[in-house]
């Protein structure tokens, strides 16, 4: 009986860590939807205690501060280059570099280029961002 319950204890950890996938086949569909519906995005991918430090001056933020600052644009897009994935199981860090252009609702345009380092957990199936700071690269 032992056995038998140790077997199942094994094929069922094989399945719950095979069902996670790999941040790095998933992360271009991820911008992609991101782009589609940024605040729509970061309202079910960050986690509520997730923590963004700012590029500009390096001011530390919560979630409601992130998604205050995306109400108050009317596009907000990203391009995402030197993509960089390390991942152990359910934690994975990415870092590259990000190009964001955004447009406010008066039709301002502005453009954000900094590198990256995002923390993502895997939590009930899907990759949440847990943390995310940005490095000023250029701000126009």
């Amino acid at each position: 009986m032992k056995t038998q319950s140790f077997t199942f204890l094994l094929l069922f950890v094989s399945v719950v860590a095979a069902a996670q996938t790999k941040l790095a086949d998933e992360f271009p569909a991820m911008v992609k939807a991101r782009n589609a519906d940024a605040l729509g995005y970061l309202r079910a991918h960050t986690t509520p205690d997730m923590v963004f430090v700012a590029g500009h001056d390096g001011s530390v933020h919560n979630k409601e501060w992130l998604m205050n600052l995306l109400t108050g644009q009317k596009s907000h897009t990203v391009d995402i280059s030197d993509l960089k994935i390390q991942q152990v199981n359910d934690l994975a860090v990415a870092t590259g570099i990000s190009a964001l252009t955004a447009v406010s609702k008066e039709g301002k345009t502005g453009y954000y280029k900094d590198a990256f380092t995002y923390t993502l957990r895997w939590i009930d199936g899907q990759w949440m961002l847990t943390n995310i700071h940005h490095t000023k690269i250029d701000y126009k």
